[in-house]
């Protein structure tokens, strides 16, 4: 999930474009456009590509476009075992050419994959900064339980050794931070990361506490230096991190799944930088959205004094309204939460918050905007959300295909307007794409936006005549006035 950029003035306009026109001449397949939604054709094959590394499954959960045309992917590969024989599902990062192709220039043959016992590893999120470094932010194992993972790599793909914990020996750092939350015996997983304007860096996730007799899942926040150490003057508790309680007020025994998070940057102080998180409850019953200032504490300007909003999916004569799931958000312009998330309709779910936390009811249909591609009695459902420079709205995921036998996944891209409307000059004059990968199922689990305004979406594609998914990308023309996408910051110009 990606935070708002705001304008700095004529300089950062020269700038941007002469970046813009440095890369449609360096890049000349940013250059070509063809009506929003269809495929690109200079893409993979007719628009869409799958990666098989291993003959193994491997997932993608993040993109990210980078100002050249390449990209980068993040997920798991089950690859090589750094404890012995055999393999093991491993944290990877993948580049990409414009075209498709891999980046022989990146790790090996394009890919980076970190092992650290055998166990289960995976990448979940991914970014790239201004000298072209990246970071990466899942979980790492190196026993039975998982650890939060943020990873950082030079812009070849080896591990950056000025960044995270020491390691053992000496001889400089791991490239890694592994943060054990609640304790040994118990899991954590990061999941989203973003970076504040002064270089710290906010990830966000799950941790297993006990609650009672039993663990339930929490919304962990931590924040690191630029250089990977815990900031402990994040959370309030000299930690680094804060562990959000449970959003269920009447039910403490019951978990939360964080889905998404957001930075929030308003005026020229990084001060004014808030933290957004948004998830559901275990059941999915309720979705939340809790925001935190920028060091740590729940914002008493947001939902009522509290620091959180829930909504539920309610039906009343037959028109629903809420939502029970979030798992896509992104802060527009004017400092409103725009949201994707799944309510009793089986569709997509669209709603807009305004900064205080309220629904914004001028935004589609009293604040709710609808998108169904099958019928009433399957599901369809987001996955990601992305704005785009003019302020149209973007989601991805997977869409149920019901043209012949058994009900299967395919890829979809939605688009509405800035107003929450379907954009009728998208896809299927409905605001729709559906496409469909391989002969079985897929879905798109991540989505970003190109500098061009082109539109990657990226997930997994079941491989033909197997149970194994492959790394599964899509690109669709977006708009063509579009300069600077997600990540594309001009102070990284």
């Amino acid at each position: 999930m990606k935070h708002t950029k705001r304008p700095y003035g004529l300089h950062w306009c020269q700038k941007a474009l002469v970046a813009a026109i440095a890369l449609l001449g360096a890049n000349p397949l940013l250059a070509q456009q063809g009506p929003p939604g269809e495929l690109d054709p200079n893409f993979g094959s007719a628009g869409k590509l799958t990666t098989d590394f291993f003959e193994s499954s491997e997932e993608i959960n993040a993109v990210a476009a980078m100002p050249d045309g390449r990209f980068l992917a993040a997920g798991v590969v089950v690859g090589r075992n750094a404890s012995g024989p055999g393999s093991s599902p491993n944290f990877a990062v993948a580049r990409y050419l414009p075209d498709g192709r891999l980046d022989p220039g990146f790790g090996i043959g394009g890919l980076v994959q970190i092992d650290l016992s055998g166990n289960v590893d995976e990448a979940y999120s991914v970014k790239w900064l201004r000298d072209r470094s990246i970071l990466a932010v899942g979980v790492l194992a190196p026993g039975a339980y998982s650890d939060f993972a943020l990873v950082k790599l030079r812009p070849n793909g080896s591990l950056d050794t000025n960044f995270g914990q020491a390691s053992i020996g000496g001889g400089g750092r791991t490239g890694y931070v592994r943060l054990d939350v609640v304790g040994p015996g118990t899991h954590d997983e990061g999941r989203y990361v973003v970076v504040q304007r002064d270089g710290k860096i906010i990830v966000a996730g799950n941790s297993l506490v006990t609650v009672g007799s039993f663990q339930y899942r929490r919304t962990t926040v931590a924040r690191f230096t630029a250089d990977g150490q815990l900031d402990l003057a994040f959370g309030g508790s000299n930690t680094g991190y804060v562990v959000l309680p449970g959003s269920n007020t009447a039910d403490p025994q019951t978990g939360d799944y964080v889905n998404g998070i957001a930075l929030t940057q308003t005026g020229d102080l990084p001060a004014n930088d808030s933290i957004t998180v948004f998830g559901y409850t275990f059941g999915r019953n309720n979705a939340f959205v809790a925001r935190l200032t920028r060091d740590g504490t729940l914002d008493s300007s947001f939902g009522s004094g509290t620091g959180r909003v829930t909504f539920s999916a309610v039906s009343s004569g037959g028109v629903q309204s809420g939502a029970s799931d979030l798992r896509g958000g992104v802060v527009d312009d004017a400092g409103r939460l725009v949201l994707v998330g799944t309510g009793n309709d089986r569709g997509l779910t669209f709603l807009r918050l305004r900064n205080d936390g309220s629904l914004d009811t001028g935004f589609g249909t009293n604040g709710r905007t609808l998108v169904k591609f099958s019928s009433s009695v399957n599901y369809d459902e987001p996955r990601a959300l992305a704005l785009q420079g003019n302020g149209k709205i973007v989601a991805a995921g997977y869409a149920t295909n019901v043209t012949s036998g058994a009900p299967a996944k395919d890829f979809f891209v939605a688009r509405l307007t800035a107003a929450g409307q379907p954009d009728f000059g998208f896809g299927d004059g409905q605001g729709r794409k559906v496409v469909t990968i391989s002969a079985t199922t897929e879905e798109s689990r991540a989505l970003a936006i190109e500098p061009s305004g082109n539109i990657l979406a990226a997930g997994y594609a079941l491989r033909s005549g197997t149970a194994q998914d492959d790394f599964a990308v899509l690109r669709a023309y977006g708009d063509p006035d579009r300069i600077f996408a997600d990540d594309l910051d001009p102070s990284e110009f």
